[in-house]
């Protein structure tokens, strides 16, 4: 009879389907090009908290034998895996990756082109798809009260539009969950190398990723979702129950999943088109 899981034993089939326990290198990247911090050395505190529960013990164990390096850029263009944590608005290597730029002058805006994949999920972050009445509120560490465009994400049958209370206070976060490969250079495709992307529509949703860990209802749909180990894939999650707190944060309570995981065409022709439109941009 077969022994029954462990929750850890579930949490690391988890970390191995989503691209998280690769024998290479993996380069964690959170690249804060958000406008909140322009021009300061901060980084922004939700996707930290991203960037600690994507790393799992790898960062803690790196931290404790003082191995872990902080740069100011991780080495994208080399035949490594990736690990972006944070949407566009903050990651920036993101942006080459899904195809997005910024929307004329305003550094707050962006618009996606022609993407290098065509994606069932993806970020609206552009503020004239947004209506500037549309804002959700929440705090951040060391800030305090921040106001926000209410992004959102399109999905494939429907916009999916984190919800605020009466007060603008944001209720409920999405998490998207993207994983490709990593079409930065063909070596990187022809290895078998990774892109993940962790993003949030809000900071909130980012920070929750350590919750999809906790959660063992999400961790064995992912087994089942993911069994077969597709190179490709999207999953989005819905996170809420959030408290707001003015010195730690908003943070969510809550995850589920929403739908189940679409797995994307994995093909050498997805890959090589891929390729030849973010060439311009890495070489």
């Amino acid at each position: 009879m077969r022994q029954k899981a462990t929750f850890h034993q579930d949490a690391e089939l988890a970390r191995e389907l989503l691209g998280l326990r690769q024998r290479a290198h993996i380069a964690y990247r959170h690249d804060s090009r958000h406008v909140l911090y322009t021009g300061s050395e901060q980084l922004h505190p939700d996707n930290l908290h991203g960037l600690a529960a994507a790393s799992g013990n790898d960062y803690k164990r790196a931290e404790a034998a003082s191995l872990l390096e902080v740069a100011d850029s991780a080495p994208a263009r080399l035949a490594h895996d990736l690990v972006l944590i944070g949407s566009p608005t903050a990651e920036g290597l993101s942006r080459m990756i899904f195809g997005y730029r910024q929307e004329g002058d305003d550094a707050d805006s962006l618009i996606m082109d022609d993407g290098p994949l065509d994606l069932p999920y993806r970020w609206i972050i552009s503020k004239a798809d947004v209506d500037e009445r549309a804002v959700a509120r929440r705090f951040v560490a060391g800030r305090g009260m921040v106001e926000r465009p209410n992004w959102r994400i399109v999905g494939p049958d429907r916009i999916y539009v984190p919800r605020v209370d009466e007060d603008g206070m944001l209720a409920e976060d999405y998490l998207l969950v993207t994983r490709v490969r990593n079409y930065l250079s063909a070596g990187a495709v022809d290895a078998g190398r990774c892109v993940v992307s962790f993003g949030g529509t809000h900071g909130t949703g980012t920070r929750a990723l350590g919750l999809l860990y906790r959660n063992r209802r999400i961790l064995r749909a992912l087994a089942d979702q993911l069994r077969t180990k597709p190179a490709a894939f999207q999953l989005l999650l819905r996170v809420g129950n959030i408290v707001h707190d003015p010195v730690n944060g908003s943070r969510a309570r809550d995850a589920e999943l929403v739908g189940d995981a679409i797995v994307l065409p994995d093909t050498d022709a997805v890959w090589r088109t891929a390729i030849q439109c973010v060439r311009k941009d890495v070489a």
